[in-house]
């Protein structure tokens, strides 16, 4: 009996403190903007100002609202003002406006926000107070100094000191990708700083300070009133934690809704668990640790943390230049999940030293030893714990986070402690507590992008005579793979190289995050853009609804939303890949027929791409695939353009001949390199050529960004009536022979979800 009378006593309590508390805890917010579109939350304002007041609420069901309404109270001549509040379907708030001009300069006013329902007990009332003042010029200045330690503080020289939310971005220039222009200015030798700033007398803004190295602070001035501050910057700790726990992207979503759900959707949130990435690393693995890729199934390929290199160690090839045995190679097991899973990758093994590299890919091992947060693969929480990146030609080489990246992950002791907290980005004025942000600048750039978008296979070889016997010093052998970032860098694009002056459709830099943060630029010259183009007109576009209230303005083209599109690998089949569909422009010229032979020309424009068409690692390829009809049949081709063997010729295959191309007219665009075959039964599958096992490049067919590949073709017709021609664009993530081998295996891939057309282009003529 005592039981439940507890349970009935505390089923009342919670009853009555909901009904006690149902106002003070239920989502009430408003704005008071002197903009239409209620884009600021301002709390000074002119004589010739209007007055715009917004309020959402979620207590009461805005149809039971009987009165709503809002008053203005003058402190200097008492004077009380009623205004009316309609309820906006549009904006789903109660929205109302007041002109200013018979308030007089220097009066502070008080608003009281009421709406009230059918009782008296539903009634929600809301109180604030703003000023009028006049404009003006104020000089603000101050001292800037950074914390030495729990006593002491030093003057601190060249830091970012600016007004919190005012970009560097050039004033006059209106369009969505403006040319920069520093509106900071950098604290002197004794810390000290002079910056000016128009405004409104009794506006409160935020001086904010920020320097690399250091987490960011400021302080709030009321113009007129308090003109100069101090701000005192904290130090990063240089000490890098490895044991720090990752935290899940999810618990971001509360304050930055929209970006994390630009995340959730994008390549970068599936980069450890997509099953085509899984198939490579189950490859690799298998051919890492017993030189044979057969074994991709066998689950004792993952039993020693620390592994051995096999792979094609020992082994002896010729080619045009010579003899070699391989003594080794400069790759690591954990390679994969450097750049899949790097939250894993960056933690290191009891030694304290050696990283984890063992992902178990998820589809065909029973133990898995990815975390929740680690099959998150590329999150929010390791990309701003990023302090720095190297990006000198020596690290060019070298994949992912263990070689190149500069991590900074807070003590775990101190977690939760202002000490425990860490972010890096590229805002020098986020002052918010519950971050500890730092300003990064390398976040702006494509170096950034550089630790997983470049490497290479350095191999280590030796040279031998025709007795098989050593000749000569070793050497060493760099065969380029995923060399996204060299491509934009030495291209049109990057304006870094003195020999590759910018030169691109927009006539301008563009790095990584101009492209695949934001879409990409319209082209100009043809006056169209990427399908479904967006711009950022959301100046908190950053920030989730219920928190923009406390949220920093920024100007919309200095937000970066966090979508990473490109080849767009994670869609489902079926769905348009804008991207690819916007990289180049298929055209067909020249056509003509003459003595029974019509010949024509495919011209390929890598035209929207700072980058080679296709670029990433080099399993990836693009087939162009073309066809003349007439009569209802299909022409002979007459000349020798074919597309080479890995565009695939499985006839007897898994798929049954569906999406086999080799011999037929076209092209394959591909970095095609040589491997050594791993076992005889691997020898139709040669083509499949992933980037470790290379020992040469065979040939390099890819489009560099602003170039042009023409083919032409030549077919014989078989009357006079009409011919069509047809030219299609096939993107592959995989070449045809791995999808071959690792279906004979057990491990399917839809033909669907590899290959996309992303162009078909048609032509006609009469003979």
């Amino acid at each position: 009996m005592k039981y439940y009378k507890k349970i009935l006593i505390l089923i009342l309590f919670i009853i009555t403190i909901s009904l006690f508390c149902k106002n003070s805890f239920a989502g009430v917010s408003h704005v008071l903007s002197r903009n239409a579109d209620y884009s600021t939350d301002d709390h000074a304002f002119l004589t010739t100002d209007t007055l715009y007041v917004q309020v959402t609420q979620n207590i009461l069901d805005y149809r039971e609202i009987k009165k709503s309404f809002f008053t203005l109270k003058s402190h200097q001549t008492k004077n009380k003002t009623k205004y009316p509040l309609i309820w906006n379907s549009d904006l789903t708030a109660f929205t109302g406006l007041a002109p200013l001009e018979n308030y007089p300069i220097g009066d502070k006013i008080t608003i009281h926000i009421t709406l009230r329902g059918k009782n008296a007990k539903d009634e929600i009332k809301r109180k604030d107070r703003f000023v009028i003042g006049n404009t003006g010029k104020w000089t603000l200045t101050g001292t800037i100094y950074e914390k030495i330690s729990d006593k002491g503080t030093g003057t601190l020289t060249n830091a970012r000191v600016r007004i919190q939310g005012v970009a560097d971005i050039n004033t006059d220039d209106i369009s969505y990708y403006p040319q920069e222009d520093d509106k900071f200015i950098l604290s002197g030798e004794n810390g000290n700083f002079a910056i000016d700033y128009e405004g409104i007398s009794g506006q409160v803004i935020v001086i904010t300070a920020g320097k690399e190295g250091y987490k960011n602070a400021g302080k709030e001035i009321t113009l007129g009133h308090n003109n100069s501050v101090t701000i005192t910057l904290s130090l990063v700790s240089a000490e890098d934690h490895p044991s720090y726990e990752y935290r899940s992207s999810k618990s971001c979503e509360k304050c930055h809704s929209t970006i994390y759900n630009d995340w959730q959707d994008s390549d970068m949130a599936y980069a450890a668990v997509n099953p085509i990435n899984q198939l490579v690393f189950l490859l690799y693995t298998a051919w890492y640790v017993t030189g044979d890729r057969a074994n991709f199934t066998d689950p004792s390929i993952f039993n020693d943390p620390n592994p051995a290199f096999v792979g094609d160690k020992g082994k002896i090839f010729e080619d045009a230049t010579g003899r070699y045995m391989i003594l080794g190679d400069a790759g690591h097991i954990h390679d994969c999940a450097d750049c899949h899973s790097p939250s894993y990758a960056s933690k290191v093994q009891g030694d304290g030293v050696t990283p984890l590299w063992d992902m178990r890919a998820g589809i065909l091992t029973d133990v898995d030893k990815l975390s929740f947060v680690d099959k998150q693969g590329v999150h929010c929480d390791f990309c701003h714990k990023m302090h720095s990146v190297r990006d000198e030609e020596e690290y060019w080489t070298e994949p992912g986070v263990n070689y190149k990246v500069n991590l900074l992950r807070p003590d775990p002791l101190l977690e939760s402690s202002r000490e425990g907290k860490v972010m890096f980005g590229p805002f020098d004025d986020v002052i918010y507590k519950s971050m500890q942000a730092s300003y990064a600048a390398q976040f702006k750039k494509s170096e950034i992008c550089s630790p997983c978008h470049q490497d290479a296979r350095k191999l280590y070889l030796q040279p031998l005579d025709g007795n098989n016997q050593p000749k000569g010093d070793a050497i060493e052998r760099i065969l380029w793979s995923e060399d996204t970032y060299r491509e934009w860098r030495f291209s049109g694009y990057s304006g870094l190289e003195e020999d590759y002056p910018v030169n691109n459709y927009v006539g301008k830099v563009l790095q990584c995050q101009d492209c695949h943060m934001k879409d990409p630029p319209p082209d100009p010259t043809i006056g169209k853009s990427i399908a479904d183009y967006r711009e950022i007109t959301d100046p908190f576009f950053m920030i989730s609804e219920e928190k923009r209230k406390y949220a920093t303005k920024r100007d919309p083209r200095t937000i970066y939303p966090h979508r990473f599109e490109g080849t767009n690998q994670n869609l489902t089949a079926g769905k348009r890949k804008r991207y690819l569909d916007w990289a180049v422009d298929l055209t067909v010229t020249d056509t003509k027929v003459e003595d029974g032979i019509l010949s024509f020309d495919v011209n390929l424009i890598n035209s929207h791409t700072g980058h080679t068409y296709p670029s990433g690692v080099t399993q990836r390829n693009v087939v162009l695939l073309v066809e003349a009809t007439q009569s209802g049949t299909v022409l002979s081709q007459s000349n020798d353009q074919v597309i080479d063997t890995p565009g695939g010729n499985f006839p007897d295959g898994y798929y049954e001949g569906k999406g086999d191309y080799a011999g037929k007219p076209g092209k394959i665009f591909m970095k095609h390199n040589r491997m050594i075959v791993d076992n005889d039964e691997l020898s139709p599958f040669f083509y499949d050529i992933l980037y470790a096992h290379a020992v040469e490049e065979l040939y390099d067919t890819r489009i560099k960004a602003n170039q042009t590949d023409t083919t032409h073709y030549e077919f014989q017709t078989i009357d006079t009536s009409k011919i069509t021609i047809t030219a299609r664009l096939i993107y592959r993530f995989l070449p045809k022979g791995t999808l071959e081998f690792a279906a004979r295996n057990g491990y399917v891939i839809p033909l669907e979800e590899n290959d996309y057309e992303s162009h078909k282009v048609g032509v006609s003529l009469n003979p």
